[in-house]
């Protein structure tokens, strides 16, 4: 029966996005449908310098959250004494002096975002060489069931095909309607996806201050 009620909120969920997809097209508001607020994606160094121990946290993000656990992280790690790099990973050139690498991605649709899964294959083989842990930033978790952690973690299957992650993790994220495009709005506003910061930050301090990067 439960898996008959999950079947049945896919399928509205699909016929929604479809809805909200074609009334936008047909009524010529494509071009500010896609419109959204510009976030600062910063670059950063954060810790004193260590080359014996750098690491680069990889950032990608739609509406910011991802940004400040990268960044939150990040912090985690300066007080271990490692040196942070900081970075959306459009602007990663070099992994080289880098002794371990974190991606952090948020989700969308079912999918880590493309600019995350193309830094995955554009530095496959450095990434197999050196430590790499990976986090995704997923709303379906703002409920934190058996099942909704088995359907999240599934969405890393492309990145493990590539790399074997010596460290994963899944958070909660943000929905601020603030942070989101007219499309975007619409398909939260017909799903009544709850709004507000489900971040649990002391899940995410336990595993930066986790994280092996040796």
């Amino acid at each position: 029966m439960e898996k008959e009620i999950s079947r049945r909120k896919f399928l509205k969920k699909g016929l929604i996005v479809s809805a909200a997809s074609g009334l936008l097209l047909c009524g010529g508001t494509t071009l500010i449908a896609t419109v959204k607020p510009v976030i600062e994606k910063p670059t950063r160094i954060i810790g004193e310098e260590n080359m014996q121990n750098k690491t680069l946290i990889a950032y990608a993000s739609k509406a910011g959250s991802t940004i400040e656990i990268a960044t939150h992280i990040a912090e985690t790690l300066s007080k271990k004494g490692v040196q942070v790099d900081l970075k959306p990973v459009e602007k990663v050139t070099d992994l080289s002096e880098y002794q371990s690498i974190i991606l952090g991605s948020a989700i969308r649709i079912g999918n880590i975002l493309p600019e995350a899964m193309k830094f995955v294959e554009n530095y496959q083989s450095e990434l197999q060489s050196k430590t790499f842990g990976i986090f995704i930033v997923c709303m379906t978790l703002n409920q934190d069931t058996e099942e909704n952690r088995k359907i999240v973690s599934d969405y890393l299957n492309p990145v493990r095909a590539l790399v074997k992650p010596a460290s994963e993790a899944m958070f909660a994220g943000v929905m601020d309607l603030k942070k989101l495009n007219l499309l975007e709005k619409m398909m939260v506003k017909a799903m009544k996806a709850p709004l507000g910061d489900f971040r649990d930050w002391g899940k995410i301090d336990t595993w930066g201050g986790n994280l092996s990067l040796n």
